[in-house]
């Protein structure tokens, strides 16, 4: 049965290629953990400036301090949805789409609560892109860090004491933050 060589090749070819789009089309586009996320160049940029308002917001949400939060907001929603045009349909859009979302909630945020929901939705759309790409952590000074109390995770500089931005006061801080390796 398997004596001639090009039989043998192409039902090899045809296994693998079968075995490879199963995997392709199991996977839905933006909702897989497991997708490599990737983003244009010109999208690089709009992920430059999300990603320092977010610190901003970030430093705001441990302090439980909402004023000027609404502006921080604009400023993700502006670049977020700037992005999300830029980016070609894929993965990346659909982050972005996302992190839109949350700018959007996080613009009508009234309390500290709402705030954090929002900035939690944000952080499921962006972490995925750092679990791709760790180096990007490196190149953007950030760590990724997890509150083991709770199970949230958040972006922070590489230069600042860990601090969850979801505690539910001052008094009440997480305890036991762990960085996230790659």
């Amino acid at each position: 049965m398997f004596k001639n060589n090009r039989y043998k090749k192409c039902m090899i070819f045809l296994l693998l290629f079968y075995a490879c789009s199963l995997h392709i089309a199991s996977a839905h586009e933006g909702h897989s953990h497991e997708a490599v996320i990737t983003l244009g160049k010109k999208t690089v940029v709009h992920l430059q400036s999300i990603l320092s308002t977010y610190q901003e917001v970030y430093h705001h949400l441990v302090k439980k301090d909402l004023d000027g939060i609404t502006d921080l907001a604009r400023k993700l929603s502006d670049a977020a949805r700037q992005a999300a045009q830029d980016e070609p349909d894929g993965a990346g859009r659909h982050m972005m789409q996302h992190v839109l979302s949350g700018a959007e909630d996080l613009k009508k945020t009234k309390s500290v609560q709402d705030a954090q929901k929002a900035f939690a939705s944000m952080n499921e759309a962006l972490l995925p892109f750092f679990k791709s790409w760790p180096n990007q952590l490196k190149q953007n000074k950030l760590k990724m860090c997890q509150c083991k109390n709770d199970g949230h995770s958040w972006l922070q500089p590489q230069n600042s004491a860990s601090a969850c931005p979801y505690s539910a006061d001052q008094t009440n801080k997480c305890s036991d933050i762990e960085e996230v390796k790659q």
